[in-house]
């Protein structure tokens, strides 16, 4: 009877590990299986130009660069005949601006998009423009104001130096280069928002050779 009992625990036993061998064997297989379809296996991507125009014309007027412009001027009037303490009139105004300059992505067009064979996604960007300037009434104000004696002062004459003002600062933050700053900056930008597309690389041409980014 003890000798029986024996015999079945064994099968029992013999049967078990069998079944554990074959579900090993099947579960490894299957993770096999798995690592090579998902990890291993070559993934491909359709990459639809007309799409990525349209994502990227969404962006709309993109600001790239900002510049704090301070700029003093002065605006005289003045007569050949009379000295100006009789009929002068004269502002000094201090202003400060901001200008903002960035690119305008709905000027994009579907030849300014194309893929080489090697899978690089190229971009030619419309130029990068002011979009903003304005004079900071806050942080603006007339230094001195001469009128002479005889004349009575133009009411018109501050109005005139806020304008002249602004277009200074616009000239200012032109000459001190905002505008291939912003290109500079899109292209950053954009390039970390094509990587974030799943395009690997990211190339913008333009008149010169840029290198990838």
């Amino acid at each position: 009877m003890q000798r029986r009992t024996v015999l079945i625990s064994l099968g029992a036993l013999l049967i078990a590990a069998v079944v554990m061998v074959t579900t090993t064997v099947f579960v490894w297989r299957a993770a096999k299986a798995t690592v090579t379809d998902v990890v291993l296996a070559p993934q491909e991507r359709e990459i639809d130009i007309a799409t990525l125009v349209t994502q990227v014309r969404e962006l709309n007027r993109l600001e790239t660069a900002s510049m704090r412009v301070i700029h003093v001027g002065t605006i005289k009037q003045t007569y050949t005949l009379v000295p100006n303490s009789l009929g002068g009139d004269e502002i000094t105004f201090l202003a400060t601006g901001d200008v903002i300059a960035g690119i305008d992505l709905s000027q994009l067009r579907p030849e300014d998009v194309w893929r080489s064979p090697d899978g690089t996604i190229n971009l030619r960007l419309p130029q990068s423009q002011i979009l903003v300037s304005r004079v900071d009434n806050d942080q603006s104000r007339v230094l001195t104001r001469k009128t002479g004696m005889l004349r009575r002062a133009d009411v018109d004459l501050e109005t005139r130096a806020r304008q002249h003002a602004e277009t200074n600062i616009r000239a200012e933050a032109l000459k001190k280069g905002i505008l291939p700053m912003a290109s500079q900056n899109g292209e950053k930008k954009l390039a970390e928002l094509l990587h974030t597309f799943g395009f690997d690389k990211v190339r913008f041409v333009g008149t010169r050779t840029r290198p990838e980014i």
